[in-house]
């Protein structure tokens, strides 16, 4: 009997609105060699019944139930069941470009590699492109090598900032997953976090490329991803994980700056979701996880000292472009009271960004420089993206030798107090 060789692992919970084009869009694959294993995670709409469905027409497709008890725990089950060569990840709301299988495919078998990684762009809930051509998401542009096998030996301080932990964009050799034991912890939400960290420090041969073959749905209604400012402790619980996955291989001391420095760049993602109050239970709940070392990771906790005040005496007489349209950004410009004259505008490497409103102010591409001519550009770039800075630096010195690059506004330590 002929070896299957992609597994495709779907957990799916409550998305009969999106579940069709992302099955769809599987069948549709120039590759066709592989079984579909979805895992219905306790749904209560008419997932299961689509499922079913798509069952009866074509046997590749394996269903799986389990109640309800998250993502993490779905894939597992579905890699216990897989019989592929390769493992495929894919979210239910999400769906692949029809030629995802045949690239990711090659590329593994090219290489020989543990982990192959594509590129991906962002849709909304009607599935219109909201972000294209990202430096940062889902792969580190600036400094992942495209096309050539390498792995943490490469990166021992940045390891763990070449790509976002994500798993629907990349193919996993399931024989690599087996030998090293990986499986994603038992957490409702940001389990890839310690799952995917530990995969990229584990792998032997990763490969990388920069098509964009996932349309990922970002921030849909009703998904956890959408309400993360309630689950802000769990990314810290995720990055524990990884912390004793660390000690327990034997990474550490070795890989210890690596691991404070993706560490630090979640807390600094995950609370500039955070209202206040959602800010102040998060605070005291590190505290209580981390009793004896939160105060390692002051500096990540909170920036509030970022008021349109201090941006606007940041900023002083000259005129300026803030790079980088963060959510984090966006919240303190939200806050000004009137326009501040001395911000000629938002650079964003984002394509699909290119003249629509932030805020007071236009978002355009970096060539754009050259036309408005500001006196500096101040990087406004928050969590793990923080590793583009020195290439950026260098970007700049390139393209625009007579524009002056601001410190970043981030780099300021913080004391947290007590509350």
């Amino acid at each position: 009997m002929k070896k299957i060789q992609i597994s495709i692992i779907i957990p799916v919970y409550n998305v009969e609105k999106y579940l069709r084009e992302c099955l769809d869009s599987i069948l549709n694959q120039t590759f066709q060699d592989f079984e579909i294993i979805c895992v219905d995670d306790g749904s209560t709409d008419k997932s299961l019944e689509i499922l079913q469905e798509y069952k009866r027409k074509d046997d590749r497709f394996v269903i799986l139930q389990q109640r309800h008890s998250g993502a993490g725990s779905a894939r597992n089950n579905g890699i216990r069941l897989a019989e592929g060569k390769y493992i495929q990840f894919l979210d239910s709301d999400d769906y692949f470009e029809p030629n995802l299988l045949e690239e990711m495919y090659n590329h593994a078998e090219k290489f020989d590699a543990d982990l192959t990684v594509c590129s991906s762009r962002k849709v909304d809930d009607e599935g219109n492109i909201t972000e294209t051509g990202s430096p940062n998401f889902p792969i580190n542009i600036d400094k992942v090598p495209m096309e050539k096998v390498f792995n943490r030996e490469d990166f021992k301080d940045d390891i763990f900032s070449l790509f976002t932990p994500v798993v629907w964009n990349k193919l996993i050799k399931k024989s690599f997953l087996k030998e090293n034991h990986l499986e994603f912890p038992p957490l409702t939400i940001y389990e890839d976090i310690a799952f995917m960290h530990s995969l990229v420090l584990c792998a032997n041969k990763i490969v990388a490329f920069n098509k964009e073959l996932v349309n990922y749905r970002f921030n849909r209604p009703g998904s956890l991803v959408s309400t993360r400012s309630k689950h802000t402790i769990d990314a810290v619980k995720s990055c524990m994980y990884l912390g004793n996955f660390l000690k327990s291989r034997g990474f550490l001391p070795e890989y210890e700056n690596a691991y404070r420095k993706v560490f630090i760049n979640h807390i600094r993602a995950e609370i500039s979701y955070c209202n206040d109050d959602e800010y102040k239970n998060f605070l005291q709940e590190f505290k209580t996880l981390l009793p004896n070392d939160w105060q390692k990771y002051q500096s990540a906790l909170r920036k509030d000292y970022i008021t349109p005040e201090y941006l606007k005496k940041f900023i002083g007489n000259k005129k300026v472009m803030l790079w980088g349209g963060s959510l984090f950004i966006r919240q303190v410009l939200e806050r000004e009271t009137e326009k501040n004259p001395n911000i000629l505008g938002i650079i964003d490497r984002n394509a699909a960004s290119a003249g629509k409103p932030f805020c007071n102010y236009t978002i355009y591409p970096p060539e754009a420089i050259n036309k408005l001519k500001p006196d500096g550009v101040i990087l406004t770039v928050l969590s793990n993206n923080e590793s583009i800075y020195e290439s950026l630096k260098e970007e700049f010195r390139e393209k625009y030798p007579t524009v002056e690059l601001l410190p970043n506004i981030f780099e300021e330590e913080l004391t947290v107090c007590e509350t």
